[in-house]
C-alpha cells in the first residue's frame, strides 16, 4: 500500500485498462525480448508500484549500461511492469513503458524522448504522450542519464 501511495504521489501509478487508448503503434516490436538486450534485471519498483525488468535494443544497449548522456537516436527503451512479485508469468504482465529517442528537435525540453505506455496483452498504446511520466524522470538523478531512472 505505502508503494502505491509512492507510486501515486509521484504521478506513476500502474494504469488501468480503462478500454481507451490512442492510435498509434508501439515503438518496439513483438519479438523485443528475442532481439533487445537485458539491461535490468526483475526486481520491485516503488515509483511504479510494480515488478519491473526493463530491455533496450542494441543501437543504445552500451550506453544505457555506460550511463552515457544522451543516449543514442534510435534508443528503445521497454520496461515491462508485472502485478505480481516475479517476471516469470507473462499473464501477471500488465503494461509497458517504452521510450524512443527520437531527432533533435522531436522534444528538445525533455530530451527528445517519445513514450509511450503500452497495454499488455493485446500491445494496445494507451498513452503516446510523456504527461504520466515526466515529472518523476524529471528528477536530478534521472536527469543526469538522458532521463533514465531505471538503474542497471
Amino acid at each position: 500500500m505505502i508503494a502505491y501511495a509512492a507510486a501515486v504521489a509521484c504521478g506513476c501509478a500502474p494504469p488501468t485498462d480503462d478500454g481507451g487508448g490512442v492510435d498509434a503503434v508501439p515503438v518496439f516490436p513483438n519479438d523485443y525480448r528475442a532481439t533487445y538486450r537485458l539491461v535490468r534485471d526483475c526486481r520491485g519498483s516503488i515509483e511504479h508500484a510494480a515488478t519491473i525488468r526493463v530491455y533496450v535494443n542494441e543501437i543504445g544497449a552500451d550506453a544505457y549500461l555506460a550511463d552515457a548522456n544522451p543516449l543514442p537516436l534510435g534508443t528503445v527503451v521497454v520496461k515491462e511492469e508485472f502485478v505480481g512479485t516475479g517476471c516469470d508469468n507473462d499473464e501477471e504482465l500488465a503494461v509497458w513503458s517504452a521510450m524512443l529517442k527520437r531527432e533533435p528537435g522531436f522534444d528538445s525540453a525533455d530530451g527528445d524522448w517519445q513514450w509511450q505506455e503500452v497495454i499488455a496483452p493485446n500491445r494496445r498504446v494507451r498513452l503516446d504522450d510523456k504527461t504520466t511520466c515526466i515529472q518523476c524522470h524529471r528528477e536530478p538523478e534521472c536527469l543526469k542519464r538522458d532521463l533514465m531512472c531505471a538503474i542497471p
